[in-house]
C-alpha cells in the first residue's frame, strides 16, 4: 500500500537546514509541470532531464523530495545519486540498490567490487550503465542534488566525459526505450555544467529558475512552525508578519527563525509575547549573518570588500551585466584572478545569475555585504521592481503559486 502524499511530515535531521521540508507550501506549477512530465513519460515509455536551478537555500533541495514522494506515489521507483553514477555502472548499482559486479577483459562478470579495467572502452561503458536503467520493471526517477558539479575540472574525470555525455543524452533524449527521468538540482551555474556536457536545450515545463516562495505560501510555512510544531497559543499573526519581514521568501531562513521561535515558545510556555518575538528576531538575524559568513568562506576580506564596492551603489532589485562585474574585478586582480573570483562567487552563491543579469540573491545578503565590508548601508525602497517583485521578494517570486 502506498504511503499518501499528506502522511506526517518526516522528522527533521541534524542539519535540519538541508533535505525535507517538514512544512512544505507553495511550488505548485513546478510540481504540476513534473507530475504532468511523469505522466506522459509512462505514456511514452521515454523519460528526459527536469532540471532545477536556483541559489543557496531557496528550496532545491525539499522541492526534489517532494517530487520524489510524488513519483513513489504514481508507482515509479526513485534513488538519489552522486555523480560518479553517469560515469562508473558499479556506483549506479550502489545507488540503485542492485548487486555488484566487475568488468575485466572488456566483459561483464558478476564477482567482487574492484576498480574497471582501463581496457574497458566509453562506448562500452555507456553501454553498461544503458542496460542497467533498462533493466528496471518500474518507471525510474534519478535525483542529483548539487548538480552543478557537473562538467568541472572534478567531476567527471577527464577521460569519463565522452562516457558522461552519452549517458545523460540517452537519458535527456529518452533513447532508453523506458521511463527514465533525471531531476537534477544546483545553483546557477547548473545548466552552464549541462551545456558543457551536450545538454544545451531543455522543455519550457523542465527548466525551473527557482526563487522566492510566494508571500501566501511563506506565511503557510511559518504559521505551521508556530503553530503544529512550536504550539503557539492564540493568534499567531503579529509573529508571521515580523518573521516574514526578516525572511524575504527565502526557506532558509525561515528556518532560521522559527528555531528560536520554539525555543521562545517553549519557555513562555506557548505564549506569544511582545518580548519573546524580539529575542526571537534577534537571534535569527544572527543565524542569518552566519549563514552569510558560511556562504562567503573561501572568499578574502579584501575581495569582498571589492563586491561589496561593486554592488553599493546597485538598488536591491537589480543586478549588473558580467561585463560590468569582470572590468571592475579586472582592474584591481588582473583578467585571471579575475575570473577566478566571479567564478568562485557564483559556486558560493554570493552572485546568481538570473535573466542574463547577476545580482545578490536576497535583499539580506547584499545589505550585509555592503553594510560590513562597504560601510555603506543599502537604502531599501519600500517597493522595489524587476528582479525583486512584490513585498521585497529578491530574484523573483515563486513559480507556480
Amino acid at each position: 500500500m502506498r504511503k499518501s502524499r499528506h502522511s506526517a511530515p518526516p522528522p527533521l535531521t541534524a542539519a535540519f537546514d538541508r533535505g525535507p521540508a517538514k512544512y512544505f507550501h507553495g511550488r505548485k506549477e513546478i510540481l504540476s509541470n513534473f507530475n504532468e512530465l511523469t505522466e506522459r513519460a509512462v505514456q511514452a515509455k521515454s523519460g528526459t532531464t527536469f532540471l532545477i536551478q536556483g541559489a543557496p537555500g531557496a528550496g532545491k533541495t525539499a522541492l526534489l523530495e517532494e517530487c520524489e514522494k510524488m513519483a513513489k506515489d504514481q508507482g515509479w521507483k526513485t534513488a538519489k545519486i552522486d555523480p560518479p553514477a553517469l560515469w562508473d555502472p558499479e556506483a549506479l548499482r550502489d545507488f540503485l540498490g542492485l548487486r555488484k559486479f566487475s568488468i575485466t577483459g572488456g566483459s561483464l562478470q558478476l564477482g567482487p567490487k574492484n576498480v574497471a579495467s582501463a581496457a574497458i572502452t566509453v562506448e562500452l561503458t555507456s553501454r553498461t550503465i544503458g542496460k542497467i536503467l533498462r533493466k528496471g520493471k518500474q518507471p525510474l526517477l534519478l535525483t542529483l542534488d548539487e548538480a552543478q558539479t557537473l562538467g568541472t575540472t572534478s567531476a567527471p574525470p577527464s577521460d569519463q566525459t565522452r562516457t558522461v555525455t552519452n549517458v545523460l543524452k540517452a537519458i535527456h533524449n529518452g533513447n532508453l526505450n523506458y521511463p527514465v527521468i533525471l531531476m537534477a538540482a544546483g545553483l546557477g551555474t547548473t545548466v552552464d555544467a549541462f551545456e558543457s556536457l551536450g545538454i544545451s536545450r531543455f522543455s519550457g515545463k523542465c527548466f525551473v529558475e527557482l526563487g522566492a516562495l510566494s508571500k501566501e505560501s511563506e506565511r503557510a510555512v511559518i504559521h505551521d512552525w508556530l503553530k503544529k510544531d512550536g504550539g503557539a497559543k492564540g493568534d499567531p499573526e503579529e509573529w508571521i508578519d515580523a518573521i516574514a519581514q526578516e525572511t524575504h521568501g527565502w526557506p532558509q531562513h525561515i528556518l532560521s527563525y522559527v528555531e528560536p521561535a520554539g525555543r521562545q515558545l517553549d519557555a513562555k510556555k506557548k505564549a506569544m509575547t511582545t518580548e519573546g518575538l524580539n529575542a526571537v528576531l534577534e537571534a535569527g538575524r544572527v543565524f542569518r549573518s552566519r549563514y552569510y559568513e558560511r556562504r562567503a568562506d573561501g572568499i578574502s576580506r579584501k575581495q569582498r570588500r571589492s563586491l561589496a564596492k561593486l554592488i553599493a551603489d546597485v538598488p536591491l532589485g537589480e543586478g549588473l551585466d558580467k561585463e560590468d562585474i569582470m572590468a571592475s574585478l579586472a582592474q584591481e586582480y588582473g583578467p585571471d584572478e579575475a575570473k577566478k573570483l566571479f567564478r568562485k562567487t557564483l559556486h558560493r552563491g554570493i552572485l546568481h545569475r538570473h535573466g542574463g543579469i547577476y545580482a545578490v540573491p536576497i535583499p539580506s545578503m547584499q545589505d550585509w555585504l555592503v553594510s560590513n565590508y562597504a560601510h555603506i548601508q543599502i537604502k531599501s525602497p519600500s517597493q522595489t521592481v524587476g528582479l525583486l517583485g512584490s513585498g521585497g521578494r529578491h530574484m523573483g517570486p515563486e513559480i507556480g503559486r
